[in-house]
C-alpha cells in the first residue's frame, strides 16, 4: 500500500488517500490550479481510497446517472463502469451549479469498480475507485477541487481524455451533427426497401441529411426479437436489391446508415452452428446469445458482417447498437482459446478493425453509438451518440441528451427518435424538439401524413435548429440543477440560447448581447431578470415561428414579464 496527499489551494494537505496494489503514485506538475493528477503505477488491480466533506453537495453527477439524481450512500454508489458501459467519472454538486469535487480516471483504464457515496457514520463522502483492468502499465487519477460550474470540471475531464487518446479519437464529420431520419418508431421491423424511399423523399424537403435504417432489415420477421440475427444479411422479401436500393436513396440526397447489433446471435441464423460455442451466454431465453469477442473467429466474422454494407451495398455508415450487451455481468466462460485476456479487450480489438476497413472505404464514416457508450474509450470508433430509448419523452430527451453532451468531447450527440401521436396538439409537437434543442433531432413520423398545423411546426424548428447551430453545438454549455432535471438550459456563444423548462427566471449577463429565449415550460411567460437598463429589440414568436410581437421596449428594474406562448420563442437585442 502507497498513499497520496490531496492538497487545498493554498498547498496545506486536506486529505491523504490510499493506493493498494500501486506499486508508486506520483503528483504530476500541473498548470491549472485546483487541478491535481496522480500517476498510478499499478502491479495489478489498484484500488484507491479517501474520504472527502460532503459541504453543500445536493447531488452526485454520473455518467449515464438516468432517474436517480440522489447524493448515494457508499453502501449504494459503487458502479461497475466498462468501455462498452459508462465512464470512470462524478462530480459533486451544490444548488448553485458549483463542482466541489470532481473525480476521474484516465482514458487508459479499460474497466473499474467507481463508488463515491456517503458514509453514514462520519457525513463525509468515501471515494473509492477499483482499476482492474488497464491498457497501460499506468493511469492517472485527475481531481478537480475549482470552484467552478460542474460542465466546466467535465470539460477539463474530457479534454484530459482527448489527450490520453490523441490520434486516435474519430475524426467526426460535419453531416453527423445534422438532423435526421429514423425508421425505428414509424416502421418499427416493417420496413422495406420501398418504405425507405418514401421516407427518405420526404425527410429530404425538411432538411433531414441522412436517413437512419433501423432493425427488420435482415429478417422477415416482425416479432421485435433477435433470434435471426448473426448473419447480417437482407432479407430478399424486403430488400431484393440492396446495392440499388441505396444508390436510389442516394439519388434522393441523402446519406444511408445502417442498423448492425454485432453481439446478438440469433438460434435461427446460418452463422449458429459454427459459433454457438463461442458465446457469453443467453441474455434472454434461450435463442438469443452473445457473442464471445476475445476469440479471433468471432471478431473475423463480426468484422465482414460490419464492411460488407459499406463495401458492397455503399452504405455511408453504421448504427452499432447493443454494444453494452458486452459489459456482461454474468460468469464469463473459460475461453482457451481466446487470443485476449478481456471481453473489453476484444470488443475493442473488434471495434478497431471495423473502424479500419471502413475508413479505408470511405473517410467520412458515419458511426453511431448509443448513450450507455459514452467511455472515452469508444471515442476511438464512433462519431456519434444518440440518447437512450425514450419515445415521446421530452423531459428524458432533455435530459439525456444534456448528460451525453456533458461527456461526448467531440462526439456528436442525438436525440432519442422523435415521435408523437397525430393529434397531438402543436405546443406538443413542439416541445418534443424543445426537448432535444442541444442535440442533432432524428425524427421517426410519417412526415408527408401531417396535418398543416404539424408540419409548420416542425419545418420552424428544423429551421430554428439550422440557423441557431453554432451556438446549440458548439457554444458553452451550461445546464442548471442537475438534481432537478436541469430545469433551465444555456448556450453561449456569439449569440445566447436560453430554454427553460421548469425555472422561467432567466438571469441575463452583461456580456450577453442576443439572447434567444425559448419557453419549454407549461405557463405563457418568462421572468426575465438583467436584461435593461437600456432598451431592447423584442420578437416573439409561438410554436410554429409566427410573429406575435415585435417592437423596442426598455425593460423595469427587477424583473420584466416577457409573454411567451408556450413552446414560443422571444429574441431579445440590447441596443
Amino acid at each position: 500500500m502507497t498513499s497520496f496527499e490531496i492538497r487545498s489551494l493554498d498547498g496545506s494537505v486536506q486529505r491523504t488517500g490510499t493506493a493498494t496494489g500501486a506499486s508508486s503514485v506520483t503528483e504530476l506538475p500541473g498548470t491549472e490550479p485546483g487541478v491535481f493528477r496522480f500517476e498510478v503505477v499499478a502491479e495489478g488491480p489498484v484500488t484507491l481510497q479517501w474520504t472527502w466533506p460532503t459541504g453543500s453537495a445536493v447531488t452526485l453527477w454520473r455518467a449515464t446517472c438516468g432517474a436517480r439524481r440522489e447524493l448515494p450512500t457508499d453502501w449504494g454508489s459503487r458502479r461497475r463502469i466498462r468501455s462498452v458501459r459508462s465512464a470512470p467519472v462524478g462530480s459533486l454538486v451544490d444548488d448553485h451549479d458549483r463542482s466541489l469535487l470532481t473525480v476521474a480516471l484516465s482514458a487508459h483504464v479499460r474497466g473499474c469498480e467507481f463508488a463515491i457515496g456517503v458514509n453514514e457514520e462520519t457525513a463525509e463522502q468515501l471515494i473509492e475507485l477499483v482499476a482492474d483492468d488497464i491498457e497501460s502499465p499506468s493511469f492517472v487519477l485527475r481531481i478537480d477541487l475549482r470552484d467552478v460550474h460542474f460542465a466546466e470540471a467535465l470539460r477539463g475531464v474530457t479534454a484530459d481524455w482527448t489527450a490520453d487518446l490523441g490520434d486516435r479519437v474519430a475524426v467526426v464529420p460535419k453531416l453527423a451533427r445534422q438532423a435526421m431520419y429514423s425508421t425505428w418508431y414509424s416502421d418499427h421491423q416493417h420496413v422495406t426497401a420501398s418504405t425507405v424511399e418514401h421516407h427518405a423523399a420526404a425527410s429530404a424537403a425538411y432538411g433531414c441529411e441522412a436517413i437512419i435504417v433501423d432493425d427488420g432489415w435482415q429478417t422477415d420477421s416482425t416479432a421485435r426479437g433477435y433470434a435471426y440475427c448473426g448473419d447480417w444479411e437482407p432479407t430478399s422479401g424486403k430488400f431484393p436489391d440492396m446495392t440499388e436500393h441505396v444508390r436510389r436513396v442516394h439519388e434522393l440526397g441523402l446519406r444511408y446508415v445502417l442498423w448492425i447489433a454485432p453481439p446478438l446471435i440469433g438460434a435461427y441464423s446460418k452463422a449458429w452452428e459454427r459459433l454457438k460455442d463461442r458465446v457469453l451466454g443467453f441474455p434472454d431465453g434461450d435463442t438469443v446469445a452473445v457473442l464471445d469477442p476475445r476469440y479471433p473467429e468471432v471478431r473475423e466474422h463480426l468484422v465482414e458482417c460490419c464492411v460488407r454494407p459499406v463495401r458492397d451495398w455503399g452504405v455511408d455508415g453504421l448504427k452499432i447498437d447493443f454494444i453494452d450487451s458486452w459489459a456482461w455481468d454474468g460468469p464469463v466462460p473459460d475461453a482457451p482459446d481466446a487470443d485476449c485476456t478481456s471481453v473489453d479487450e476484444g470488443v475493442e480489438l473488434l471495434l478497431q478493425a471495423v473502424r479500419d476497413e471502413v475508413q479505408r472505404l470511405r473517410d467520412d464514416v458515419l458511426i453511431e453509438f448509443r448513450q450507455d457508450y459514452v467511455n472515452p474509450r469508444l471515442w476511438q470508433f464512433g462519431t456519434f451518440l444518440r440518447a437512450g430509448d425514450c419515445a415521446m419523452d421530452p423531459v428524458e430527451n432533455r435530459v439525456r441528451t444534456i448528460d451525453t453532451r456533458l461527456l461526448a468531447g467531440d462526439r456528436a450527440v442525438h436525440s432519442d427518435m422523435l415521435m408523437w401521436h397525430p393529434s397531438a396538439a402543436p405546443e406538443t409537437v413542439a416541445h418534443q424538439f424543445i426537448g432535444a434543442l442541444f442535440s442533432a433531432v432524428q425524427v421517426s413520423m410519417e412526415l408527408e401524413a401531417l396535418p398543416a398545423a404539424h408540419d409548420q411546426v416542425v419545418r420552424f424548428w428544423l429551421a430554428f435548429m439550422r440557423e441557431h447551430f453554432d451556438v446549440l453545438h458548439h457554444g458553452v454549455l451550461l445546464p442548471s440543477r442537475s438534481d432537478a432535471r436541469y430545469p433551465q438550459v444555456r448556450a453561449v456563444g456569439a449569440t445566447t440560447v436560453v430554454a427553460a423548462f421548469t425555472n422561467p427566471v432567466v438571469q441575463l449577463e452583461e456580456t450577453d448581447r442576443s439572447i434567444v429565449l425559448v419557453n419549454g415550460g407549461s405557463e405563457p411567460r418568462l421572468l426575465v431578470e438583467g436584461a435593461g437598463p437600456g432598451p431592447v429589440d423584442l420578437v416573439v414568436s409561438d410554436c410554429s415561428g409566427v410573429e406575435v410581437f415585435r417592437g423596442t421596449t426598455t425593460p423595469p428594474a427587477g424583473l420584466w414579464v416577457v409573454d411567451v406562448p408556450t413552446a414560443g420563442v422571444a429574441r431579445i437585442d440590447r441596443n
